[in-house]
């Protein structure tokens, strides 16, 4: 049996006005809209945690290797085919993480994104 240690605790609770949701992580709020709210929505608050993700452990894959990665840039898009119906359910047909860096050959840095794909 693994021997599990918490990572990380989020909480998001609602707000009494359909479609917002209030998130926390730490000692942080944020708020949440449904997709088309005034707020960011769910799904680009997990996008935007992939690229974050990529971006810090590259830096820090870069940085263990001595790579001389000065800038890097990740940008996610997520697709949905608007011929499908899917109802209710949130499916993302085709998602695309484009990277740019700065500062590293183009070797070095295929190989910090294939190390990333793999963990």
């Amino acid at each position: 049996m693994a021997n599990l240690t918490l990572a990380y605790k989020t909480r998001a609770y609602s707000t009494g006005t359909l479609g917002r949701a209030i998130c926390n992580a730490r000692t942080h709020h944020f708020v949440a809209d449904d997709a088309g709210g005034e707020e960011l929505g769910a799904g680009e608050f997990f996008f935007s945690g992939i690229g974050a993700c990529a971006v810090n452990m590259v830096e820090r894959l870069a940085d263990k290797d001595d790579i001389g990665l000065e800038w890097m840039d990740v940008s996610v898009e997520s697709y949905r085919d608007s011929d499908i119906d899917h109802g209710d359910l949130t499916l993302y047909d085709a998602i695309r993480i484009k990277f740019e860096m700065w500062g590293v050959d183009d070797e070095d840095a295929h190989n910090l994104v294939e190390t990333w794909k793999k963990r």
